[in-house]
């Protein structure tokens, strides 16, 4: 089995220490402080040399966080969604260690928790949804592609993320593009 690695980047030594010793008891995760004997200054730098496989930030840390590895928010608190862009997975502190794993081995390892079944429960018209949203449409834009009204586009979102447990377009796209539903030069950019 290979050993994935998962970076921590916490505002909080506390919270870090926690999930940390948590994560450690997790078969086949490697879990990286990236804040450990590190200044913010280098947070960018260090995370790269690391090349995790899923990065687990807080909405204090997300920036040090580059755009090319996946990242997972860490809440204590709800957040506005545009904390929540950018993110494969949101989790909070009250989230159990299971569900959190979970949500980890879904980005680590797909194939491990039957990942590969994700979204197998997804409509035919939620997944017409997504590849709009993959486009870059907005809500408009894809009502007017499906011929339906913006009202269904929303409900339509709100599935999927409640299936998924993605609440971002970017990690919607990085889903698409894990599952094979699309090819990333149909990505918008």
């Amino acid at each position: 089995m290979r050993v994935h690695k998962v970076g921590l980047l916490l505002s909080s030594p506390l919270l870090t220490s926690g999930l940390h010793d948590t994560l450690l008891r997790a078969h086949g995760l490697n879990i990286i402080d990236i804040t450990e004997r590190t200044s913010p200054e280098s947070y960018t730098q260090r995370v790269s040399a690391e090349s995790p496989s899923l990065m687990i930030v807080d909405p204090f840390t997300a920036h040090y966080c580059p755009v090319d590895v996946p990242s997972m928010l860490l809440t204590t608190c709800q957040v506005p969604d545009n904390v929540r862009d950018g993110h494969v997975a949101i989790a909070s502190i009250y989230d159990s260690t299971e569900s959190i794993v979970s949500k980890i081995r879904t980005f680590v390892n797909p194939s491990a928790t039957g990942g590969d079944q994700r979204g197998s429960d997804l409509s035919p018209r939620e997944r017409d949804v997504i590849m709009h949203i993959v486009k870059g449409l907005s809500n408009k834009e894809i009502a007017a592609q499906m011929n339906v009204s913006v009202n269904t586009v929303m409900t339509h979102r709100r599935n999927i993320a409640s299936k998924l447990e993605i609440h971002s377009p970017a990690g919607l796209t990085i889903f698409a593009i894990a599952t094979g539903m699309v090819k990333i030069d149909e990505v918008a950019i």
